[in-house]
């Protein structure tokens, strides 16, 4: 059932972004890129999978709004909070040289950059583009002598394509759901678990612009 959700998700991509590359989305991309940029920042939680047990990475970005066409920017991104499903039994020598045992948690990070470009955009529907790519470390963590120490550590690659679907209720406040997929590369002799997953995640939007506009909007008026 997981490599057909696989495979299903990945055809779902690569539509898209062929749809992409047609001359007119290429047009209206550079049309945006003239356009004078805006910053803006943003938090996002997706669900994913690591050996078919689901997890959560957490990600924060900040970046520029090209005429809410094209998104260019940064993100920090982490497994987060901590699975029990991905925890390992850790068995170390003691200063006395007696054998102890401690439970060592997984850790997952990277640094991203991300682009995404807004193709289709009517009324209060938006779909969109994305593509994260990041790199970063993963390893497993336990205390011994009350000293965090790190284990089987490997530097990990990490390519994520998605799709996103938005629909605005009201001015201030939408809907939204993403789709996409995490291929992640990383020395697996060190790490016990399958990266590679499909990504989702359900979104309750705040239009932090479109509120600050009428915020501005009240105070000029009242000037």
């Amino acid at each position: 059932m997981i490599v057909n959700l696989r495979l299903y998700v990945c055809l779902f991509l690569l539509s898209f972004f062929y749809e992409a590359r047609s001359q007119s989305a290429l047009d209206t991309m550079r049309l945006s890129l003239q356009q004078k940029p805006q910053l803006f920042g943003k938090l996002d939680t997706r669900n994913s999978f690591i050996s078919n047990s689901r997890a959560k990475i957490f990600g924060c970005k900040l970046g520029l709004d090209f005429a809410n066409k094209l998104h260019f920017g940064l993100g920090y991104n982490q497994l987060y909070p901590p699975a029990k499903d991905f925890d390992e039994k850790i068995y170390f020598n003691t200063p006395t040289g007696l054998t102890d045992s401690s439970i060592a948690s997984l850790k997952l990070f990277y640094i991203s950059t991300h682009a995404e470009y807004a193709y289709y955009q009517t009324g209060n529907w938006n779909m969109s583009i994305l593509l994260q790519i990041g790199a970063g470390k993963t390893y497993y963590q336990y205390l011994q002598n009350s000293q965090k120490i790190r284990t089987n550590e490997s530097f990990i690659f990490i390519y994520e394509p998605a799709i996103s679907v938005e629909y605005k209720l009201i001015k201030w406040v939408g809907l939204g759901v993403d789709a996409g997929f995490r291929f992640m590369i990383a020395d697996y002799r060190k790490i016990n678990g399958k990266f590679n997953s499909p990504t989702y995640a359900f979104k309750l939007l705040i239009y932090y612009n479109e509120i600050y506009k009428s915020v501005l909007k009240e105070i000029k008026k009242k000037a």
